[in-house]
C-alpha cells in the first residue's frame, strides 16, 4: 500500500535521479534525500526503516554498496536503490560518514519479556560474537540491540530464506532460524534499554 510518506520518498527519490548523474555532488542534497526515510537524526520514525545513527561508516558503506549493485533489495522503496547505483564512492563515504557521526540511541519498542529471554539465549549462542554480547558498543558488525522491530524481522527472515546476502558464517546460522526463533531475536532486541 503506498502511504504518503512512501509517496513523498518517491517523489524525493525521483527528483534527485533526475538530477543525478556524475556531476551530483552536493551531499546535502543527498542527506536531505535520505532524510524522507531516515529521518534528519538517521532514527527516523517507521517501523520497517531502520535506525542508521552510529552504525559504524564501514558497514553503512557495505550496505549502500550492497544496494547499489543489487546485492540487498530496497523492499518497498526500490527507488532508493536506484538513487544509490547513482552516487559516487565519494558521496557514499559522505553519507556513510555522516550517519555514523550521530549517536545511536535504541528505538525503545514495546517487546514480550517472556519471548526476548528466549531470544537473548539464541543472541548469547549464534550472533554476539559479532553482534555483541550485551550492548551496541560491543558489535563489531551491525548492530542490532534497539534496532527496529519491523526492519529485524523483514531482514532476519530474508538471511533465512537465503534471500540476503550474507557471510558463510552467520549463512550457517540463519539458514536453520525458525519463524519462532526469529520472533524471539526481535523481542530480545527491541528489549534494549540505553
Amino acid at each position: 500500500m503506498l502511504t504518503l510518506k512512501n509517496y513523498v520518498g518517491m517523489m524525493a527519490i525521483a527528483a534527485l535521479l533526475a538530477l543525478s548523474g556524475p556531476g551530483l555532488a552536493d551531499i546535502g542534497g543527498i542527506l536531505k534525500v535520505c532524510a524522507n526515510c531516515h529521518g534528519e537524526d538517521g532514527r527516523g520514525t517507521d517501523a520497517d526503516t531502520p535506525i542508521i545513527a552510529g552504525i559504524p561508516a564501514v558497514i553503512q558503506e557495505d550496505a549502500l554498496y550492497a544496494f547499489a549493485e543489487g546485492d540487498r533489495t530496497c523492499g518497498d522503496m526500490p527507488m532508493m536503490c536506484k538513487m544509490v547505483s547513482k552516487l559516487s564512492e565519494e558521496q557514499i563515504i559522505g553519507v556513510a560518514a555522516h550517519f555514523s557521526a550521530m549517536p545511536y540511541v535504541p528505538a525503545g519498542e514495546e517487546f514480550d519479556a517472556e519471548l526476548a529471554k528466549t531470544g537473548e539465549s539464541i543472541h548469547q549462542e549464534n550472533c554476539a560474537i559479532c553482534h555483541g554480547a550485551n550492548d551496541p558498543e560491543d558489535a563489531e558488525a551491525s548492530i542490532l540491540h534497539g534496532q527496529r522491530v519491523g526492519y529485524l524481522r523483514h531482514v532476519l527472515q530474508e538471511y533465512a530464506a537465503g534471500e540476503r546476502v550474507q557471510p558463510p558464517a552467520m549463512e550457517k546460522k540463519t539458514s536453520v532460524i525458525s519463524s519462532d526463533n526469529i520472533e524471539a531475536l526481535v523481542n530480545y532486541y527491541a528489549s534494549y534499554r540505553d
